[in-house]
């Protein structure tokens, strides 16, 4: 017998204007209209400022289940899902961010599943180019007694946001010029592997390589290169940016590589000229800042002198729950010793954090006294 039919539905927020959504305060949110599906209510939740208690730099983006009477979660049984939440531009383009499609059990005790870093608000602000957006959910409800394919498990804390924006025709064709290496006139060797490309591309986006193919100094031979100081997989990146203008998808699931890779890529950028290509790369760290890769960024943008990365970092830091987080690894003192200059920062980042706490809770009790003064004067007042 056929597998019975799963119930599918798509719920949607249209946010009218993301600077006045950005002035609600921290844990504040929208709500989608609720859904019915699989015998119980959906909703999504979109927080601009992060949600209750989390990271205030960053947009939350969550899929909330309602616990029906009667319903298989009510009865212990757990709701299987897949679900997939995006961002997409409203007039400035087709651009959209996506979190890829999930997998998740929601229950009494687990109804919410999502994003609490969707994206940073900094990020979203350079992304998009209009003031308007519609988060999009697609949701698969499964019925009892199945769930889906073996899939990326969403968790409170799921795997890596995707960031998409589609491609001018003329970076399609210049993507497809690379991949059929039709007319590539050049070869670099990185790290035992050979790349085609072509000479007059490089040259256009990058003066380092104008010089190097078409100048007065270049070298008799300028069709094969070799280069020994960067791994292929960075090569890879980089000349997909020449071609594209886009970094491919940076992952973190093996921080050494990724960390590896960025270092390799902002190297690159200084070496060949590449302004953006350094711009990018920052932006792909920015989205991947956390307790267990916040020393690691924070030694990378002392380094290669990110300041937009770093000034995520210390603010990420300056919260208290972070920062014993942090301490208790013991990635510490090796950034003590590689970059005790960092270390500085660090501290005066949270001395600051809390001078600034005290003296906002000091404003608070001033304001109380004067009020409860006022309050006293006012009794006083009408006794008479």
């Amino acid at each position: 017998m056929p597998p019975p039919p799963c119930d599918e539905e798509v719920l949607t927020i249209t946010v009218g204007s993301y600077s006045e959504a950005t002035k609600l305060a921290n844990g504040s949110c929208f709500k989608s209209t609720p859904i019915d599906i699989g015998g119980h209510s959906w909703r999504v939740a979109f927080y601009p400022n992060g949600r209750p208690g989390g990271t205030t730099g960053f947009m939350s983006l969550y899929l909330l289940m309602n616990v029906a009477e009667g319903g298989r979660a009510a009865a212990g049984e757990d709701v299987h899902v897949k679900f997939s939440l995006m961002m997409r531009d409203v007039g400035g383009g087709a651009r959209f961010l996506t979190s890829g499609k999930v997998a998740a059990a929601f229950s009494r005790k687990w109804n919410a599943y999502g994003f609490e870093r969707f994206v940073s608000r900094e990020h979203f602000a350079d992304f998009f180019k209009s003031d308007r957006f519609v988060i999009r959910c697609g949701l698969t409800v499964f019925p009892a007694g199945s769930q889906p394919e073996p899939a990326v498990e969403a968790a409170p804390e799921p795997p890596i946001l995707r960031a998409r924006a589609p491609l001018s025709s003329l970076h399609a064709d210049l993507r497809r010029l690379l991949a059929t290496k039709e007319g590539a006139d050049v070869e670099f060797e990185v790290g035992g592997k050979v790349f085609a490309a072509h000479k007059s591309v490089l040259a256009a986006r990058s003066s380092v390589f104008k010089e190097e193919f078409f100048g007065p100094t270049k070298e008799k031979d300028t069709s094969y290169v070799r280069i020994g100081d960067m791994h292929p997989e960075a090569f890879e990146a980089l000349l997909h940016f020449m071609y594209t203008d886009s970094v491919p998808e940076m992952t973190m699931n093996s921080l050494k590589d990724g960390a590896a890779l960025a270092e390799d890529l902002l190297i690159a950028a200084g070496r060949y000229n590449l302004k953006d290509l350094k711009s990018l790369t920052e932006n792909k760290l920015c989205s991947h800042v956390g307790v267990s890769t916040i020393l690691l960024m924070l030694a990378i943008a002392e380094q290669y002198q990110c300041g937009k990365l770093k000034k995520m970092c210390l603010g990420f830091i300056g919260s208290t729950a972070n920062a014993w987080a942090i301490m208790a690894t013991n990635d510490v003192e090796n950034l003590a010793r590689s970059s005790p200059r960092v270390v500085k920062d660090v501290i005066t980042e949270i001395l600051d954090t809390r001078k600034a706490r005290s003296k906002r809770l000091i404003k608070a009790c001033i304001y109380a006294f004067c009020f409860q003064m006022l309050i006293l004067v006012f009794a006083i007042l009408k006794k008479q």
